[in-house]
């Protein structure tokens, strides 16, 4: 149902109505069965975690990710008893940054922002809820319609609801252009002379947008210890838009949470951020690696790149200062100058003309940082922003599993696994990987127990010839610049 509803018509949005309802149908299923799947892949690590070792309700949170993170998590468990708040504690003792956001004193559900430090690579953290106010220390601050952390002090125009700081502290770095309006809305009349769903005409960004003056209203909805919000609402034509600048305790980034009703014919809109860094070339991630693009516009060659497509980011900066802009469904994007644009909707009437029309829930990032995009780890910012950790309220009981454990680990940094699976044939896993920053490498990956060999593969898994290496629960395998590499990890026969 995945590839099927992946033909191209469908994918782009140019399919005629009808085909749009039959595929909601079927992306339904397919997160009906894929979550619980997921819950019971899940459910039986639970059951092998040890999670007897200390007071308190035992929740696991498990990163999907092959490298160590944090995160921010919410968590919702019982309590046994009644209480007003909760607190979090780790395997050691420990108490973690948590943040009671309410409790529903009937059944003595405690609703909890959590800070999840360390998790393990692609693996899990066995952590405990208890009743009782947390005491620990944060760097969130947040007052009038400023926000800040260690890292970052964010303010937002009480008029416009345009973002006019995003500093950087780290590096004592204003990331906006002066005077700039980030996180403005852009509109921009779209009537391609034909394939209205298809095309956006060269031309079409030329034609100064319209803007939105004054916001319906902009306040800090939230000043928690661990997350702070201010909440823009705006409204043009028959369009409303009611967008969250969200900055959390412990982040390096802004996310902007977007809620937009949407009534609007022949119109496309753009997020845009003026940055204080420009460079000729702005870089894009593309699938396996990524590919730079002229912010310039002084051939024909470049005019035609007047909108791009980029996975999860793109990035433009001077390699002393740059941004980072993140998204997790929004792909069309555009850079000219010191100018970074996100393209956000559009509204065609042709071969649906209702296409795009309604309610639309999506988010997007702000991450500044010092270097270029390689040093600040942009592409793992990207993962994370996409992939967040999950959490599983667990019974105690003693296992096979110590209470936190990395199943698989893969380094360099500049080294991402995409995919780890059963081998199709026989008793083995298969991991793909990619080289993301154009530098020869040595992977290094520690893979779980009792492996008695590996090899390499192509992508249908077939054998290759192979300079890989086991040595226990340690591989070593050398990585040229961008290459996609899949490899094959056999185990024992088992018939448990």
């Amino acid at each position: 149902k995945v590839t099927f509803n992946g033909f191209h018509d469908l994918a782009a949005g140019s399919g005629v109505g009808v085909i749009y309802k039959d595929s909601q149908r079927d992306f339904e299923q397919i997160r009906q069965s894929t979550a619980e799947i997921s819950a019971q892949a899940l459910a039986t690590i639970g059951r092998h975690a040890d999670t007897g070792s200390s007071d308190g309700v035992p929740v696991l949170i498990f990163n999907p990710l092959a490298w160590e993170r944090s995160a921010l998590v919410n968590v919702d468990v019982q309590i046994p008893a009644a209480t007003e708040s909760a607190s979090v504690v780790g395997p050691d003792g420990a108490q973690l940054p948590a943040e009671t956001l309410s409790v529903e004193k009937a059944t003595n559900t405690c609703h909890l922002l959590v800070q999840a430090n360390h998790l393990p690579s692609l693996g899990y953290r066995v952590l405990y809820v208890v009743p009782g106010k947390a005491h620990f220390e944060n760097s969130l601050k947040a007052s009038g319609l400023t926000m800040e952390n260690a890292f970052l002090r964010v303010t937002v125009d009480k008029t416009t609801g345009c973002i006019t700081s995003l500093f950087d502290k780290k590096s004592n770095y204003e990331s906006l252009a002066p005077g700039a309006c980030g996180n403005d809305l852009e509109f921009f009349k779209d009537t391609p002379k034909e394939y209205d769903a298809w095309n956006i005409d060269p031309g079409t960004l030329d034609v100064p947008p319209a803007h939105i003056a004054k916001a319906e209203s902009v306040e800090l909805t939230t000043s928690g210890p661990l997350r702070a919000i201010i909440r823009v609402r705006r409204k043009w034509q028959d369009s409303a838009f009611d967008q969250q600048v969200v900055l959390n305790g412990d982040d390096d980034q802004v996310s902007i949470i977007n809620d937009i009703d949407w009534h609007e014919t022949h119109v496309l809109l753009k997020a845009a951020f003026p940055l204080a860094a420009s460079s000729a070339k702005a870089t894009y991630e593309i699938p396996f690696g990524s590919i730079e693009r002229a912010t310039t516009r002084n051939n024909s060659w470049d005019k035609a790149q007047f909108e791009v497509s980029a996975l999860r980011w793109a990035d433009l900066g001077d390699n002393g200062h740059g941004l980072s802009l993140i998204n997790e469904s929004k792909y069309g994007y555009d850079a000219t100058d010191h100018l970074l644009r996100l393209t956000l909707l559009r509204s065609p009437t042709g071969p649906d003309p209702d296409a795009d029309r309604g309610h639309h829930h999506f988010a997007f990032a702000l991450y500044p940082h010092a270097g270029n995009w390689k040093g600040a780890l942009t592409v793992r910012h990207g993962y994370e922003f996409n992939y967040a950790p999950s959490v599983v309220v667990l019974q105690k009981h003693s296992g096979d599993f110590p209470s936190e454990h990395s199943f698989f680990s893969v380094q360099p940094e500049n080294v991402v696994l995409t995919a780890l699976k059963k081998a199709e044939d026989g008793d083995g896993l298969i991991a793909h990987f990619y080289e993301w920053a154009g530098k020869a490498s040595t992977i290094n990956l520690t893979v779980p127990k009792g492996a008695v060999g590996v090899t390499e593969t192509n992508l249908i898994e077939t054998p290759q010839a192979s300079s890989a290496v086991l040595n226990g629960e340690t591989v070593s395998v050398p990585i040229r610049p961008y290459e996609i590499l899949a490899m094959r990890i056999d185990y024992p026969h088992s018939d448990k």
